[in-house]
């Protein structure tokens, strides 16, 4: 008997393996159409998008798997009303969906935009490792490296937007998902709130001001700034650019919109990074260090930069305190 085919690969160290269609049971013909025409399709340990998804278009592959998709009573979205190329995008809502339940090929597939929810299990499942606030950082950092890796070609209108919107929904979840048990609905939670949201992404209960969080993406840019409503606020990213947070001026105003820390990623998040051994945090730290200038206090005299891997034991020493009335920012 014939052994069935297993293709492998290996992915910073960590080796998995894609099996053969035919040594597995799918649950409709959906799955299993899709797993057989990415599985012949696979280079044996290229581990990278090489697989366009532009060939998943009927036109081009001579299969509707949208339809196919429908009528294995599987749950598709239907394409927007404003998209540029509706045959497309129902193309990259097939493979998304088959992807939602077999992550691990988003790892080959490109010109493809991936929801959040999808680009996290991918990452997981790529380190074997559910998000912990231990390893939050290098699951974004992977993410964004195969985001680069994606696109082969030009991105239309419907897919640019759609890519910018999900870059700040993957920091919002893999920080939530990150504070884990810290988050417990009443006294730490997510801003679900169309009407205060622009306060903030997350709110810890607190005195002397409830504690605000604004999680951005990769970049800070002015829109960081427009949070600060003078209350409590920590600013809260993935930020590749330390010369974002060089500005005296920047930084003074965001002092006085009531920011009390930023922060910083300090491992890599950024290929040039990686390379380089370093991180925004220490190039933050660095610039500062090496103009011979005292590195900046918030308004409790305590650390304006910190880093990132730093803030769940901060937030962790608040909640301590389970009486908010006895739970203080003021040494924060």
């Amino acid at each position: 008997m014939t052994k069935p085919i297993i293709k492998t690969f290996e992915f910073e160290g960590v080796q998995f393996s894609i099996s053969c269609p035919s040594s597995l049971d799918f649950v409709n013909p959906f799955y299993r159409d899709v797993y057989k025409t990415l599985f012949y399709k696979l280079n044996d340990g290229s581990c990278f998008p090489h697989i366009d998804c532009d060939e998943f278009i009927p036109s081009v592959s001579g299969i509707d798997y949208y339809q196919l998709g429908l009528n294995s009573s599987v749950r598709l979205q239907q394409a927007s009303q404003k998209s540029t190329n509706v045959s497309r995008e129902q193309a990259q809502i097939a493979i998304q969906a088959f992807c939602a339940e077999y992550p691990l090929f988003v790892t080959f597939i490109n010109n493809c935009r991936f929801k959040a929810d999808i680009s996290i299990k991918h990452a997981q499942s790529l380190i074997n490792e559910d998000c912990n606030i231990s390893n939050f950082i290098r699951l974004k950092r992977i993410i964004g490296q195969f985001n680069n890796l994606n696109w082969s070609r030009e991105m239309d209108t419907s897919e640019r937007q759609a890519s910018v919107s999900n870059l700040g929904t993957i920091s919002e979840n893999l920080l939530k998902t990150a504070f884990g048990n810290l988050t417990d609905g009443k006294n730490f939670f997510k801003v679900t709130s169309g009407r205060v949201n622009s306060y903030g992404d997350f709110v810890l209960m607190c005195l002397p001001n409830n504690l605000w969080l604004s999680v951005k993406s990769n970049f800070a840019r002015e829109r960081l700034l427009a949070s600060g409503y003078s209350n409590d606020i920590l600013a809260v990213g993935f930020f590749e650019d330390f010369s974002e947070f060089t500005s005296q001026v920047k930084i003074r105003n965001m002092q006085r919109a009531g920011f009390l820390c930023i922060y910083i990623p300090d491992v890599a998040v950024t290929p040039k990074q990686e390379f380089e051994n370093t991180s925004t945090y220490e190039q933050t730290i660095a610039h500062h260090v090496n103009l011979g200038k005292n590195l900046p206090l918030n308004i409790n005299g305590t650390a304006f930069f910190r880093p990132l891997s730093r803030i769940s034991s901060d937030l962790e020493k608040l909640l301590l305190e389970t009486q908010i009335e006895k739970r203080l920012s003021v040494d924060f």
